[in-house]
């Protein structure tokens, strides 16, 4: 009977060594090809957040927050300008700006200022502002009666407010006493709310 014994389990000790042998895990140069794809993948992340957080500090500086005494009262602006700059007036393409202005006396407001050229808007006009790929909003838009600075003001400033803070892009085509429209294009996405506070 021992020797029955002794003759099935000599075997399966044989095996068992043999399945160890065979089970050594990854070779040198398998654990040296994973280390490197490990480090290439933490270097490709790496690389990602670097450029997307510059990507954020890009559209972060393109919004300029201001606080003043203007006109005798306080003045609280977050103003952008075009990503590229708008022929209104046959003479040459030149920088169009975006405001949200919050004054002590004159309240809040909406607003485009063209440096050259001027609205077809006297007394009153119409605004398509699209937001990324979204079909056009129509939005009424009054320019002021005076020559001081060539401003198109946004009846619904809180719905341009609202469109500015959901979108990644804003476009406002407006009127241009050049004849036709033209199309400013506002890079938004990193539009500050707490820059204005109550908006």
């Amino acid at each position: 009977m021992a020797r029955l014994v002794r003759t099935f389990v000599t075997p399966l000790i044989l095996l068992s060594a043999f399945a160890g042998c065979g089970d050594r895990g990854p070779s040198m140069a398998e654990r040296a090809a994973a280390a490197k794809a490990a480090q290439e993948a933490a270097d490709a992340k790496a690389r990602e957040e670097s450029k997307a957080k510059l990507e954020a500090q890009r559209l972060a500086a393109l919004w300029r927050y201001q606080d003043a005494t203007v006109g005798g009262g306080a003045q609280k602006t977050a103003a952008i300008f075009a990503t590229e700059d708008v022929d209104a007036d046959g003479q040459g393409p030149r920088p169009v700006q975006l405001i949200f202005r919050d004054h002590a006396k004159w309240g809040r407001s909406g607003y485009l200022v063209l440096q050259a050229g001027d609205f077809a808007c006297r007394p009153r006009c119409t605004v398509n502002v699209t937001i990324d790929d979204r079909p056009a909003q129509k939005l009424a838009a009054w320019r002021p009666d005076t020559d001081e600075a060539i401003a198109l003001f946004v009846n619904d400033y809180k719905a341009l407010w609202a469109l500015a803070g959901e979108a990644t892009r804003l476009r406002v085509e407006f009127p241009v006493k050049a004849g036709g429209a033209r199309t400013a294009s506002f890079e938004v996405a990193s539009l500050d709310p707490s820059q204005m506070p109550g908006w």
